[in-house]
């Protein structure tokens, strides 16, 4: 899908898109789709680990899950 989940023992769960222009996209996409998902690029994060940001809370059911999410599927599959 052009983006990968890296491991966390939070609810924060960062998702790996690598350039901070990727990211940002990235994000206004998904917040257009009604997805609150802030990128995170630097000085926060390293060169080339941007990341957007999903939160889990205890209000998320299977159904509002990340995994799968076709909002998150169509992003990553336009970057592929």
């Amino acid at each position: 899908m052009g983006f990968s989940l890296s491991p966390s023992v939070s609810p924060i769960m960062p998702i790996l898109v690598g350039n901070a222009e990727t990211a940002i996209t990235f994000a206004e996409h998904l917040f257009t789709e009604g997805v609150y998902a802030p990128a995170i690029r630097p000085p926060t994060v390293p060169d080339a680990t941007s990341r957007i940001r999903v939160t889990v809370t205890s209000e998320h059911t299977p159904a509002t899950s990340i995994t799968p999410s076709p909002h998150f599927n169509a992003q990553g599959n336009r970057r592929d």
